[in-house]
């Protein structure tokens, strides 16, 4: 299984069996590292810090040592604040490479 799968494997099973969400890869300019997000409605009276640490606790202790540093940061965020920052950045920083919904385009 490639990483990524792997990675969405491990996510898929840290959210509740219930809940839909979504990985996000985002570029950072750093070399090759990315940062992880995943969009889900899941825990979403959590803080953002509690819901990062579900996630992390779920994935890093699988990864390898390369996987782990391909990782910037960890993300994890409602629909609801995915589409405030997407609102918030100018045209030009938000990622070009995704579609902003995953159902078709708006």
């Amino acid at each position: 299984m490639i990483a990524t799968a792997r990675i969405n494997h491990l996510v898929k099973a840290a959210i509740p069996r219930d809940r839909p969400f979504r990985v996000i890869w985002e570029p950072t300019g750093i070399g090759k590292r990315r940062i992880l997000r995943v969009v889900t409605p899941a825990w979403k009276s959590l803080p953002k810090s509690e819901r990062v640490r579900k996630v992390r606790e779920a994935v890093e202790p699988n990864l390898t040592a390369e996987e782990r540093a391909q990782i910037f940061r960890f993300s994890v965020l409602t629909p609801a604040e995915l589409k405030r920052l997407e609102r918030a950045l100018p045209a030009r920083l938000r990622s070009a490479s995704r579609p902003s919904d995953s159902n078709g385009p708006s």
